[in-house]
């Protein structure tokens, strides 16, 4: 009995040593990153809150799997650093939300991820490039077992993926094995694309890769790409907006109103890639703004209605 008990004991240990702790950082209005890879059953999701008034859930309008616990950090606080732990019991897919800086759990301050059983591959590494208007994605294995086809998604706001093609896999094998897949239905209207790879195996059992970016040479010139809402409803207050950059700096923003004065200024944090950005403007008087984003000397203007 005693070798027994030793032997669940260790068992255990071994099981709890696979799990991983997964980071987002809570900074900037966005949860970085915003659909974390490669989640499995056992995981711990770790919210670090760096700075922000901001808190992370998924009740009342995000999601979670028949039978999780909700993500709940509690109240939105500005008291930084902390950080809030959820253990991922359930496979599915979960989106969450800051409570302040979305209005309907999907747009603005909004994230998912997918949670999936691991499954018997060893994903080697997985790489995207562009050249001449195409997006091709490499893959190698170093094994596999029973594995059924490889799924490349693709986003262009890095939270909400599609599938854009499958690859058959080998579904058996203890040697390298190299795969790709070209995509060549790029949007001109998205500067930066991310794609992610599904690996799928014979018993539905699914995994994802790292997120993997890259910047589109032929996309339209554009800094800010969405205003959510317009116009802002002073019950609510936040304009919620995206925006491209091409650097690791800062975003400038000033709001200007009928008269030509300057009524508000805001620098945002701003990373490689489509980033998310909010202006407070629930104590504007009712009227029509032209809100001025400068970044890396790009220059934009857009007309802003408060009502």
């Amino acid at each position: 009995m005693k070798k027994f008990t030793c032997f669940i004991l260790f068992s255990i240990f071994l099981a709890q040593s696979h799990a991983t702790i997964r980071v987002i950082s809570v900074t900037s209005n966005q949860f970085n990153p915003a659909n974390i890879p490669n989640v499995v059953t056992g995981d711990t999701i770790r919210f670090s809150f760096v700075s922000g008034f901001h808190n992370a859930v998924s009740t009342s309008m995000g999601t979670v799997p028949a039978g999780a616990a909700d993500i709940n950090s509690g109240a939105p606080s500005g008291t930084n650093p902390r950080s809030y732990d959820y253990k991922v019991t359930i496979a599915g897919f979960y989106r969450y939300y800051c409570e302040v800086h979305s209005s309907d759990g999907i747009t603005g301050m909004a994230a998912t991820f997918t949670a999936a059983v691991p499954v018997p591959v060893h994903l080697k590494s997985f790489d995207v490039s562009y050249a001449n208007k195409v997006a091709t994605a490499i893959w190698k294995t170093a094994s596999e077992q029973n594995v059924d086809y490889f799924s490349v998604k693709k986003s262009v706001d890095g939270k909400n993926y599609t599938e854009v093609g499958r690859v058959t896999a080998m579904g058996n094998s203890t040697t390298e094995q190299s795969y790709s897949f070209q995509d060549i239905a790029l949007d001109v209207r998205s500067k930066y694309i991310y794609y992610m790879l599904e690996t799928v195996d014979r018993d539905n059992k699914r995994s994802l890769s790292p997120i993997k970016m890259i910047r589109n040479a032929q996309a339209i010139p554009t800094l800010v790409t969405q205003i959510n809402p317009n116009p802002v409803d002073k019950a609510v207050g936040h304009m919620m907006f995206q925006f491209n950059s091409d650097i690791d700096g800062t975003l400038k923003a000033m709001v200007v109103d009928a008269s030509g004065k300057t009524i508000l200024k805001q620098d945002l944090s701003a990373k490689i890639g489509l980033n998310n950005g909010h202006i407070h403007m629930g104590d504007f008087p009712v009227g029509v703004y032209n809100v001025i984003f400068i970044l890396d000397g790009m220059k934009e203007t857009h007309k802003v209605v408060v009502r």
